[in-house]
């Protein structure tokens, strides 16, 4: 594995990385100061583990995953929210499709995994497969927004047919949609973060602006 520093403007060779992707181009996420990726450790093996770089020590570890049922065929989501690592499993339950959210916490302490929402409700899951991502809470906490794909397969390959966005309320239980204007049917849903932070370390400040 290598690192690239904007400071000194090189690639600098760490830790090799024994670990196999699941997905080839998954960028990770970041969460208390490490990245973290979903990999295998053999690469034939049927066992997904969660795998941190830590960005300070430049050291990877595992994280263990909460112990619920990995049996039956699940999409998954993973990822930062909140500040916390959030894990989400969407499966199939008799009839009807059931969407749980997990919360690491106290990062790095498998005991603080609690599962925060366990939904089914037909109306708004649409039948499997699909994926069901929370992205973000509200100001005060009390809701969680998802992103809801609804899928299809082509030749192989999976495609979105349909996304939407709803409220979930985490005391009331309750589903609000989520109407915009104008948005297209399907569509894809990115975070940035602002920062002062130039991307070009080296470039020359000229009258306190970017050249």
């Amino acid at each position: 594995a290598k690192v690239y520093s904007l400071r000194s403007n090189c690639w600098r060779r760490i830790k090799d990385f024994c670990f196999y992707l699941i997905f080839a181009r998954e960028f990770g996420f970041l969460a208390n100061n490490a990245l973290h990726w979903m990999v295998f450790k053999p690469p034939k093996s049927g066992k997904q583990n969660l795998v941190g770089f830590d960005l300070r020590t430049e050291e990877f570890r595992f994280l263990e995953l909460p112990g619920f049922c990995l049996d039956k065929l699940f999409c998954y989501d993973i990822k930062a929210m909140g500040g916390f690592i959030c894990l989400t499993a969407t499966y199939r339950e008799l009839d009807t499709v059931v969407v749980d959210v997990w919360i690491m916490k106290e990062y790095g302490v498998k005991e603080s995994w609690s599962k925060l929402i366990s939904w089914n409700e037909p109306h708004f899951i649409p039948r499997f497969p699909s994926l069901v991502v929370p992205l973000a809470f509200s100001k005060n906490g009390d809701k969680v927004l998802f992103n809801i794909s609804y899928k299809c397969r082509n030749f192989g390959k999976w495609y979105n047919l349909r996304d939407k966005f709803v409220w979930y309320d985490l005391w009331g239980e309750r589903v609000e949609k989520v109407e915009i204007r104008g948005i297209p049917t399907s569509f894809d849903v990115h975070f940035y973060v602002e920062s002062l932070v130039p991307i070009n370390g080296n470039a020359v400040m000229i009258n306190n602006e970017m050249p």
